[in-house]
Formats: structure tokens, sequence, C-alpha cells
């Protein structure tokens, strides 16, 4: 170990004891959180991560988390006589016209059973039928498989079922808000040694998301146009002055005179050394640009002007970017909100509708074009499905929902898993037209997770809560 190596590590462990002596001596309440983030960084640094043995081509792993709560009730939707019947009877004003439903393949379902999307997703159905995309059943947060009298009985029920903050960080880290690292970061925390840049294994284009934190890993977060900067370093002006940009720049330029310092110092001095390397990376690629198309009838926004378009257009330029990185393997995370429809619901959800499926197939057709369509796979998630019940103008809480994979090598033109009866009274249906899930989200992570490379003993240092689901459910989602 060299000395400056040496001394880092014993000022991110002296940082361990400061924050001990905050906790136990109360010192000012502003102290105390900069004390603990000290701490976290010694934890960090002591930290060693597993590394996998990555083989064959290039993969990225990318999180569309639908923000609020989707209706997937609505997304895919039984077409036969006896199932439309019960989904009509269930939703009431919620339910879409069977003449605005278009028929999908899932010969993985019952005899019998048939199934369509709304119009307003026929550019992702086209994708499904196709072959390149998939649609996984009823899957939410479970510690265990259980039953609907174990949840009664609130036997092993996953924690704060039902609200936001805590299901969104449970469907990225597996536990409620207030988790330190997700299963995205962990992943990268195993994946990131193949890549000659570590620092751009997790790539949030979203902002800051649990998902994407790990022991070891840090995401690297970028907006529509690439990198996010300190704005200071771009500005001639800061706050009035001419001069505090400039002197910012020199000050970064230094060592520092204090091991903090120092430390601040560094990680400054490699956020602008990888600004710089990735600009340069990103400018080499050739990505197709979005299409003015607009987004859905009667409504004047265009594709190229959605927040989630260029947030997946991004990614793009970060796959085709990584090529000349020396990148192996990346996760990704991009987002949309709006999905809370307790109420105008069948006003706003074609939109969201419409656009998911348009950005989604700009995406893919993009990495088509690029010969990069099946080295990714993109996957939906939500912080959880909503009730199967009307309350007059929209769906409440619910808990499991439908999800949809694409590209990479999905098993495509398949609903995986078990598809619910989608009415009330089943053994699937727990209470207000909620669903157990059938499938967790650790399995579903764990297929995720086996296409990225991670072996199952892997799988489970990722995902605590894989175990308890056994061999239950084998990789299921690829061709």
């Amino acid at each position: 170990m060299s000395h400056n190596n040496q001394s880092r590590r014993q000022f991110l462990r002296a940082a361990s004891g400061l924050a001990a002596a905050a906790a136990g001596q109360g010192i000012h309440r502003f102290s105390a959180p900069l004390a603990m983030s000290l701490a976290g960084m010694a934890t960090l640094a002591s930290q060693s991560s597993s590394a996998a043995t990555v083989t064959g081509p290039y993969r990225a792993l990318v999180c569309l988390f639908m923000a609020g709560g989707n209706d997937s009730h609505n997304w895919v939707v039984p077409m036969d006589a006896i199932g439309y019947g019960q989904y009509a009877a269930v939703r009431r004003e919620l339910a879409w016209p069977l003449a605005n439903l278009q028929q999908i393949t899932s010969t993985t379902q019952e005899a019998g059973r048939v199934f369509g999307m709304p119009a307003e997703l026929q550019p992702l159905r086209q994708w499904y039928e196709a072959g390149r995309a998939a649609i996984v059943a009823n899957v939410g947060p479970l510690k265990r498989p259980i039953t609907k009298a174990e949840f009664l009985a609130g036997t092993d029920v996953p924690s704060k079922l039902f609200s936001h903050n805590d299901q969104q960080s449970t469907w990225q880290s597996l536990s409620p808000e207030g988790a330190r690292s997700g299963w995205g970061g962990r992943m990268g925390d195993i994946l990131m040694s193949a890549n000659q840049q570590p620092m751009f294994t997790a790539v949030s284009a979203a902002g800051n998301a649990v998902f994407l934190s790990g022991s070891t890993v840090t995401q690297y977060q970028v907006g529509a146009n690439g990198p996010v900067k300190a704005r200071a370093l771009g500005n001639s002006w800061v706050h009035g002055s001419s001069t505090a940009g400039n002197v910012l720049r020199n000050t970064l330029a230094a060592n520092g005179d204090t091991a903090l310092q120092s430390e601040y110092t560094r990680v400054m001095q490699r956020s602008i050394a990888a600004d710089a390397m990735l600009q340069t990376a990103l400018a080499s690629g050739n990505v197709p640009a979005i299409p003015s198309s607009q987004v859905s009838p009667g409504n004047t926004a265009t594709l190229d002007n959605d927040s989630l378009a260029k947030q997946l257009r991004m990614v793009t330029q970060m796959i085709a970017a990584g090529q000349t990185l020396g990148m192996r393997r990346q996760v990704f995370m991009v987002s949309i909100g709006g999905f809370d429809t307790h109420a105008n619901q069948m006003r706003d959800q074609p939109v969201l509708m419409a656009r998911v499926a348009q950005s989604v197939n700009y995406f893919l057709s993009s990495l088509n074009t690029m010969g990069m369509l099946n080295n990714v796979t993109l996957f939906t998630a939500s912080d959880f499905g909503r009730t199967l019940t009307t309350n007059g103008d929209g769906s409440d809480h619910g808990w499991g929902s439908h999800h949809f994979i694409a590209g990479g090598g999905v098993r495509g033109a398949t609903i995986h898993g078990r598809f619910p009866t989608t009415a009330l009274g089943t053994s699937e249906e727990v209470g207000s037209g909620r669903l157990l899930p059938g499938i967790s989200v650790a399995e579903l992570a764990g297929n995720l997770g086996g296409w990225m490379g991670l072996s199952r003993a892997e799988q489970e240092m990722v995902l605590p809560d894989l175990a308890a689901f056994g061999a239950r459910l084998p990789p299921m989602m690829w061709a």
C-alpha cells in the first residue's frame, strides 16, 4: 500500500471514530451528519467487493421506473369472454372498451385465456409480438412465498406496504425508505472490476436513486445533455462575483492543507477528469435523434421534448460511449412520474402509456440501428400496482403489478408467471382489490442478475431475500 493510500485510509478510519464521538457526546446537530457521512466513507474504504468473472460481450441493464404506482391492470387486459367480463365488472369506469384492445400472443397461459394491450401501447406491442419484449405477471415485494391467509394473519408480510417512499425504496433495494444501497448498485459492486472505467458502472439519468447505490460503486449522474457539472466551474460569474469561479478552480488544483480538504479535492478532481473523458467519448458516438412525432392524439407534446425519451437517448449515448471507454457491464436508471392516478385516470393514463411506449420504441430502435439490441435489457418498475377496484375516478395503492422486459436475450411474445384472475374474492386478492404477488422483486432481479453474468451465489449476495424462494423460479426470461 502506498503512503498516500495508507494516510487516506487512516483519515477515513478516524472519521469513523468522529461519528461515534458525535453520537455519544451530543455534538451540535450539524456536526453529526458530517461525521456520519465520513463514517460511511470509512466503511466504504474498508469493504472489499467480490468480482464476477465476466465473459462474453458487453451487457447493460436499464431500469425504467414509473413513479407513483402504475395501474398495470389496464396495460395487460384479459380479452376472453370470461376474463374480460370479470375485468369489466371489477374495474367499472376504469375498464378499457374491448374495441380499444389489441390482442397479443400468450401461449404460456391457461387454455382459453386471451390477452390484449391498449392501442396507446402499440409501439411496445410491436416489440412484444416480434419476440423482443415480454411481460412478467404479478410482481411485487415479498420476504418469502406467502398465502392469503398468512397475509391476513400478518405473517412475514413486507414492511410498510402501500407507502410511496417505502415501496419505491423496497423495489429498488429490498428495504423500506432509509436503505443505503440498491440491488443495481450491489450488482455494480461485483461487476465493476470488468470495466476499464469503473466510475461509469452505475449511471443515473434520473437524479440520485438508491437503486444504483452500492458499497463500492458510486452512481454517476448525467443530465439530458451529458455529465452534471458543478455550476461554478462552468460559469464565469458566481453569486455576482467574476473571480469566484477561477478561485474555486485554482483551489481544486491544489492538494489541500488538511485530510478533509485533500479528500474533497481528490473527489472533485476525479469528477472533473471523468467529465472531460466522458464528453470526449460521447462526442465519438453516433446515436439516432429522437423523432419529433406527436406523443398522442389530441396532445401537442412531441417525443423530442419528452423527458423520458431524452433520458433514454442519454443512456443510448452512454452505451455507445462505453464501447470507447472499455466498459463490459453497466447498470442504468431512468424515470417518469405521474402514475399516482387516484383521480382522472382515464384522462391521464393514455398519455402516460403513449409516452412510455414511444420512448421505449425509440430506445430499442436506436439500439437495433447501432447493432446493440442484444446487449441491453430494459425492465420496468414502479412503487406498487394499484387496486382492481375503482374509487370513482381512479384507483388506489395496491401491491402486485405486471411489468415489461425488452431487448437482450429476452424470450419475448410471452407472459412469464401466472396471470392472476382479475376479480375480487380469489386466493390472490387480499382485500380492497390488491393482488398478492406471484413473483417477488428478488426473483425478477435475480433473473436480471443472471443475464448480467452473476452466479446464483452472487445473486444471493446482491439479493438477501432470494434464498427464501429456493429454486421455484428458474431463469425464465431468456431465449
